[in-house]
């Protein structure tokens, strides 16, 4: 069997060399296909986002954390008779308005914060996990500060967590729909 490398049969016996007409140029196998062919260098795929789509499930995240504070304040006060400590009531619309009020902005900075993760962060879903996990964690402790009742503290902070929860649940869902790739320019 011939071997293409050594133009000859027999690899073991010593170099026949072409004759000039027919030496091969370097770099090509006899045969005249070239050994190898550069390839550009591969652009990873750019993702772009949906905008539209985007914040069509940005909105309905934030609807949706809006009820949760919502009922938690209701359920905890009128139901289990448990006092929450509430969020700052800016338009003096009482502790359940407040609520509404302070998962709906929760939603709403994080919906704008992942926006811009994605714009310009390689791992956009890492680190928005980390940053509502650290916020989440930073709003539940703040009703432990002073001098808290602790079962009204301890709700608060549930509160809190449901609500970091929900926030990364609904919008790394929404991303994940989002989220187009397409190939490099």
């Amino acid at each position: 069997m011939s071997d293409p490398r050594y133009g000859q049969d027999d690899p073991t016996q010593p170099f026949q060399r072409y004759p000039e007409s027919q030496e091969p140029a370097p770099g090509v196998v006899p045969g005249g296909q070239p050994a190898w062919e550069p390839k550009p260098p591969a652009e990873p795929e750019r993702a772009r986002l949906d905008v539209g789509r985007y914040w069509a499930g940005a909105g309905a995240t934030v609807l949706v954390c809006a009820l949760l504070g919502f009922a938690a304040a209701v359920i905890f006060d009128e139901v289990f008779d448990i006092g929450l400590y509430p969020p700052p009531d800016a338009f003096g619309a009482g502790e359940e308005a407040s609520w509404a009020a302070a998962g709906a902005l929760y939603a709403l900075v994080a919906a704008v914060v992942l926006q811009l993760l994605v714009l310009i962060a390689p791992k956009a879903r890492m680190f928005f996990g980390w940053l509502v996990a650290l916020t989440t964690v930073i709003l539940a402790v703040l009703p432990f500060t002073g001098d808290p009742d602790p079962l009204a503290g301890s709700m608060t902070a549930l509160t809190w967590l449901i609500l970091g929860i929900a926030v990364y649940s609904m919008l790394s869902g929404v991303l994940s729909r989002t989220l187009v790739r397409r190939p490099p320019r």
